[in-house]
């Protein structure tokens, strides 16, 4: 039998756990529950939690650590990994006008070699950026600055 849930489910749990967010049930800098647990919680298929979570990653209410989880947005914790601090600096560059919108960013191998570190840790560097709508990517051409970045 296949279970139906709700159209806009979605929306629903995603405004729920803004709620949560931003009233202080979460705090800054602490996990959030797991996939499964929401699921149970709000009587849900795990796609439709996942894209209620990608909706307040993107904008920027919570941050994934690979293989650790998802938490609330702290905006004074510092980066802990070499692909967070690459991203941070970026993230830091596109903010204060260093690249404007339609710029392109330095490709996986300049960041590589500039950083120290494997073109897989600047490529998820680049796509924290690309998750939080900050850049686009062209593929065959590169990474840019979006044209529609608020400043």
């Amino acid at each position: 039998m296949v279970r139906r849930t709700a159209w806009g489910a979605y929306a629903q749990i995603t405004s729920d756990l803004r709620q949560r967010l931003t009233d202080g049930t979460y705090a800054p800098g602490t996990r959030l529950p797991g996939e499964a647990a929401l699921c149970a919680e709000f009587g849900v298929a795990r796609n439709t939690v996942r894209r209620a979570l990608s909706t307040l990653q993107a904008e920027g209410l919570i941050t994934v650590r690979t293989g650790v989880g998802r938490f609330v947005h702290d905006p004074t914790a510092q980066p802990r990994t070499r692909s967070e601090q690459i991203a941070a600096n970026l993230r830091h560059q596109i903010e204060t006008g260093h690249f404007q919108p339609g710029d392109a960013l330095p490709s996986e191998a300049q960041l590589a070699q500039r950083h120290g570190v494997s073109r897989s840790t600047a490529r998820t560097a680049l796509i924290t950026l690309e998750t939080a709508g900050l850049v686009t990517c062209v593929h065959g051409k590169g990474r840019y600055v979006r044209q529609d970045v608020p400043r």
